[in-house]
Order: C-alpha cells, then sequence, then structure tokens
C-alpha cells in the first residue's frame, strides 16, 4: 500500500495544490523498487488510451471501448489518505416498504484487503477497527488537474464493510465495500452536468453487455486476444493508467469449484502494476463473467506481484513457467480470487 500523498497541507490555490500534489506522487516514485514499469510502453494514461500499444501490438477496437467503460466505473479508494484502487460492481436503488423511491442509492465496490492494511487471514483485524479507517472513494479521476474539483471528481464516504465469502486455506484477499448516495447528485462527466447515479447505472450495463458481446466473439473465433490482460487502476495515485500484458493460462489456479458451475479462480500475469494498483479491476476478454450475476459472477482484482526474490519454491516455480513464454519477465503480477462460469 501506497505512502499517504493526500494529508499534505492545503497551499492557496487549486493550481499550488495540484503541483504540490505531482511532486508528493514523483517523491514517492523516486523510491519506487519498480521505476522501470513508470515509463513501460504497456503502461498508458487512460485519456490518451487508443488501443496502440507499440508497433506489434495493437488491441482491437471493441475491446478498446469495453476498456474505457471499465475505467468509468473504476475509483480511487483512499485508506486514512493512502491510495489504492477500487471497482464499482452494482448499483441498487433504495426503496421504502410501499416500494417508493426513497432518493437513496447503494453504491458496492470491490477491491482487496490489504488495501485496508490487512492480509486475509487478518480480516478480524480490519471489521475491529473500521471505524478507526478513514474511507473514501474518488471518482472519475482522470486528470490530475481535476483532482480537487469536487464537480468533476466526487468523493464518496461513509462506507461499510461488507462480508464476504471465506473459506479457510483459500487466500482470496477479496473484499467488498458499500456506501449510501443522494440520487439527485450531479457531476461534470465528459464536460457535461451529468445525474451520478443514472450515468453510473448506464456505464455498468454497458459494460456487462460489452463484456458478454466480447466474450461471443472470442468464442466465435472472431477476435483473437492472445492471453491479453488489462488492468485500470491508480499507480502511487496517478490518474487512472491502464496496464497491458498477456495472462499465462498453465499458472492459473482453480482452488474451488462450486455445484458444477461456478470456479474460483486467480490469473498470472504480466501488465506493469505499482502501489496504488492494488485493487484495480482485471480484464480478461472473453472470460464469462458478465451478465451472470452479482457474487455468482464478478471482477477480478489486482493483488499484488509474487515475489521475484524469495526462497519460497513455489513463487520461484512460477516465475520459471512464466519465463518459458517471456523470457524477460521482471514482475509477474496476480489477482485476487475471482468468480467464472465454467
Amino acid at each position: 500500500m501506497s505512502t499517504s500523498i493526500l494529508a499534505c497541507c492545503k497551499p492557496k490555490s487549486t493550481d499550488d495544490r495540484v503541483s504540490k500534489l505531482k511532486k508528493e506522487i514523483e517523491q514517492i516514485e523516486s523510491k519506487c523498487p519498480k521505476k522501470d514499469n513508470h515509463k513501460s510502453v504497456h503502461r498508458i494514461l487512460l485519456l490518451h488510451f487508443n488501443g496502440y500499444v507499440k508497433d506489434n501490438f495493437v488491441i482491437d477496437e471493441r475491446i478498446v471501448t469495453c476498456i474505457k467503460t471499465i475505467g468509468k466505473l473504476t475509483g480511487m479508494i483512499t485508506v486514512n489518505s493512502r491510495p489504492g484502487t477500487c471497482f464499482l460492481q452494482k448499483i441498487r436503488r433504495l426503496k421504502n416498504e410501499a416500494g417508493e423511491s426513497t432518493g437513496r442509492a447503494v453504491f458496492t465496490f470491490t477491491t482487496v484487503y490489504h488495501v485496508f492494511g490487512v492480509e486475509d487471514d487478518e480480516v478480524y483485524k480490519l471489521v475491529s477497527e473500521w471505524e478507526e479507517l478513514d474511507v473514501k472513494v474518488i471518482l472519475f479521476y482522470e486528470n490530475m488537474k481535476d483532482f480537487y474539483n469536487g464537480k468533476r471528481c466526487p468523493r464518496l464516504k461513509d462506507f461499510r464493510l461488507l462480508d464476504t465469502d471465506k473459506e479457510e486455506e483459500i487466500k482470496n484477499d477479496w473484499c467488498a465495500i458499500e456506501c449510501e448516495v443522494d440520487c439527485r447528485q450531479v457531476c461534470k462527466i465528459d464536460g457535461k452536468i451529468k445525474n451520478m447515479v443514472d450515468t453510473l447505472e448506464s456505464y455498468l450495463e454497458d459494460y456487462k453487455t460489452k463484456q458478454k458481446e466480447i466474450y461471443d466473439l472470442i468464442q466465435n473465433k472472431t477476435i483473437s486476444t492472445d492471453n491479453l490482460v488489462v488492468i485500470v487502476g491508480h499507480p502511487h495515485g496517478r490518474p487512472k493508467h491502464v496496464s497491458v500484458g498477456q495472462h499465462y493460462p498453465s499458472l492459473k489456479d482453480e482452488p474451488k469449484k462450486v455445484r458444477s458451475s461456478q470456479l474460483w479462480c486467480r490469473y498470472y500475469y504480466d501488465a506493469p502494476t505499482c502501489r496504488g494498483n492494488s485493487g484495480s479491476p482485471v480484464f480478461i476478454p472473453g472470460q464469462p463473467i458478465a451478465g451472470f450475476g452479482f457474487w455468482f459472477g464478478h471482477q477480478h482484482n489486482h493483488k499484488r506481484n509474487v515475489p521475484s526474490d524469495t526462497s519460497d519454491v513455489q513463487d520461484a516455480a512460477k516465475y520459471e513457467i512464466a519465463r518459458t513464454v517471456n523470457h524477460d519477465i521482471k514482475y509477474l503480477g496476480m489477482s485476487s480470487i475471482g468468480v467464472e462460469q465454467c
């Protein structure tokens, strides 16, 4: 989890505050052990992302469109001012006993436990200490100059930690939080004042539709992905970046199958990530999760890198297998446990 970058003193003007924020991030990045990731051609500012990575690596425009929608649903989560990433998985409008709208909606975000400073087997600590955490989610943060603009980058707070399925001996790290919002709230999206709940609902439905369309196209062999993986997140608290690479099917963990139709699984990949990417949605085109329900099929979130300088035999073996495909791999990322159809 990244060092705090958001708890600094507030300079007088917005420009001064943004300039100070940029310097704070650059200072943190200078100490990052993965500096080579910062200028990788495989890590691209979402605002500039058009599918072109390099001459022999161009992503199909239909997948690009889906990735941009995923970007709209990706938020920067801050825990006591330290940044991570989360994904808006569900929106539920609240009704009273008569079935009438209360004018409130519940947003449910997925992320990973260690964004909150605990590991998968220490959730009891998080539950007992939750009230002491200052948890916020910042939406639509795509340009650093908009960071302090509440209309362009609205901030959500007063989150609850949801109970999630836990299994002994399976370290999934995946978790969910939720908060209530006013259905009348507006913000500036793509240069226009829009209702926030309505707009995010449309993005969520669009994401499910596009993901299913891409699944069908891949099943029909209309498009090929070559084990493409895409991660959208906020490395070091920067505006949204897209990280692209490949995942390694031979490394995929499948610790549990439920009712012969749900597969609990984890992916490994070489897309460049840094601190602040924890909790980022991991998009694997063709993965059968869209439209199958909320907990029944959900997005994977980025967990962390597999340690490369460890004496752990299993971790070392993963790198050896990955190097049979990509000899130059330096960092092997891993997702949280996710659920897909099988």
